[in-house]
């Protein structure tokens, strides 16, 4: 199912404007022309994003702090639409609690990668909040901590002189420290994962164009900064970058022109969001490694996955969403351990366990379910899509042989997957534990009829 949107703005040619675009996108979108419905409505549709407009009568800021002030809706994100492309209006809406403010005239390109950035950084959200919940489940979780934490903020400037008016200017507003780097040491100093900075602040243009946006697609992409927050200052460049650097992965772009105060305000509530979901992070896996992971794979386990499950189900009942669940089991696996030994195999499934995890999102729960078994469950997923990916799992697996320094030819390996999707299956079962019954029928058809293939309950019905 699509995402769905949120457009609250009492003038009605704001809001079709809008609906026009995101529905081309396929989004679901859905209007109010009053304010003070907004919350009740928000809490009845549960949006994945709220676009609030100025309107006629400007309530936008009072309708963005009580939604920011509720518990459970402050928590979808919110774009500020602002008729005036000034400072003051930017960061009105920002200290209202707005994620981000649209300033007309409208570029498509650029809030539709607003869209799309916020709406990601919700589902990762929603992923912190269902580990927290699950810790809670499992007596594991920590009260959250009262101290201010320092942060390291690392500036990449076009030049050295531009790196020092930012610092100059940014340390008035903010008690972190900020270091001064080049593009080179950014990718430098990220090999030593305890001097990792916290947040990037990088210059759209460095030594060539695009090189910032580069620099974003690169930080994002590695290990140990793919949870930094990636502020992006806009150099001047005609066309925009907004757009593609919000897309690579910048969880915000600054307009031209540094304004430090935006900034401060931008690093405060990104830099208290990450730091929540370190700590969620870090405590979840100490605390429930041992009770809730594979020692071989490193993968959850049964146990684990029983109650990811649960939730699972009630997130997609309150959300009207779908979701998919396919068990995959590796094919002939015991000839595997008879030929080469038992420590072959468990080397094995360790490598396939690692290929799977590669081509998973952050947000799909793997579990190693039984010996050589495992389960996948897939959030807001349909048939088209759990299609694709269990297609692209099986190739993963199948396509490449394990390596083995004492076997030329590796080991050849192959997966058969059974696959269930909700309102996709004979009885229309949407409970998470039917469909998995239903994904380990389908996955019995994939055996029985030659193995190596993906199978789906209602095809094998």
């Amino acid at each position: 199912m699509s995402e769905r949107i949120l457009i609250a703005d009492d003038l009605a040619t704001n809001r079709i404007v809008l609906k026009v675009k995101l529905t081309v996108a396929c989004y679901d979108v859905i209007q109010s022309d009053r304010c003070d419905e907004v919350a009740a409505l928000a809490r009845d549709a549960q949006p994945d994003l709220i676009i609030l407009g100025r309107g006629r009568t400007d309530c936008s800021l009072s309708t963005c702090r009580e939604l920011k002030a509720d518990p459970v809706l402050g928590l979808i994100p919110i774009i500020m639409v602002s008729d005036q492309d000034d400072q003051h209006a930017r960061l009105e809406a920002i200290m209202a609690g707005a994620d981000d403010v649209f300033s007309k005239p409208l570029n498509e390109a650029t809030l539709m990668a607003m869209v799309r950035n916020l709406i990601r950084a919700r589902g990762t959200d929603n992923e912190v909040m269902r580990r927290r919940e699950l810790s809670r489940d499992f007596g594991c979780a920590e009260a959250p901590a009262l101290f201010a934490r320092h942060a390291r903020v690392a500036l990449i400037a076009p030049d050295a002189e531009t790196g020092v008016y930012w610092r100059m200017h940014l340390a008035t507003e903010i008690r972190h420290r900020i270091d001064i780097m080049t593009h080179s040491q950014a990718l430098e100093d990220i090999g030593t994962i305890g001097n990792v900075p916290d947040a990037f602040i990088i210059a759209s243009t460095l030594g060539e164009t695009s090189d910032g946006l580069r620099l974003v697609s690169e930080l994002r992409s590695r290990q140990t900064t793919r949870h930094s927050v990636i502020v992006v200052q806009d150099c001047g460049e005609t066309p925009s970058p907004s757009s593609m650097a919000l897309d690579l992965g910048a969880n915000a772009v600054l307009r031209p022109g540094f304004d430090a105060r935006e900034l401060a305000l931008r690093l405060t509530r990104l830099l208290a969001r990450k730091f929540e979901g370190d700590d969620l992070r870090k405590s979840f896996d100490a605390n429930l490694a041992l009770a809730l992971r594979d020692p071989l794979t490193g993968l959850h386990n049964r146990r684990f996955a029983q109650s990811y499950l649960d939730r699972l189900e009630r997130e997609a009942q309150v959300k009207n969403q779908p979701f998919a669940i396919m068990v995959l089991d590796l094919d002939r696996f015991k000839s595997i351990n008879d030929t080469f030994g038992h420590p072959v195999g468990d080397e094995v499934l360790v490598e396939v366990s690692n290929r799977l995890k590669a081509n998973l999102r952050d947000m799909d729960l793997l579990a190693r379910y039984g010996g050589e078994e495992f389960l996948i469950a897939l959030p807001g997923v349909g048939r088209k899509q759990a299609q694709a990916m269990a297609e692209r799992l099986r190739r993963a697996v199948g396509d490449f042989p394990v390596a083995r320094s004492e076997f030329t030819d590796g080991i050849n390996v192959t997966l058969s997957i059974g696959v269930a999707v909700s309102g996709d299956t004979p009885k229309n079962a949407r409970s998470a534990h039917e469909l998995l019954q239903f994904a380990d029928q389908a996955l019995y058809r994939a055996k029985s009829d030659g193995r190596n293939q993906v199978t789906f309950v209602s095809d094998a019905a």
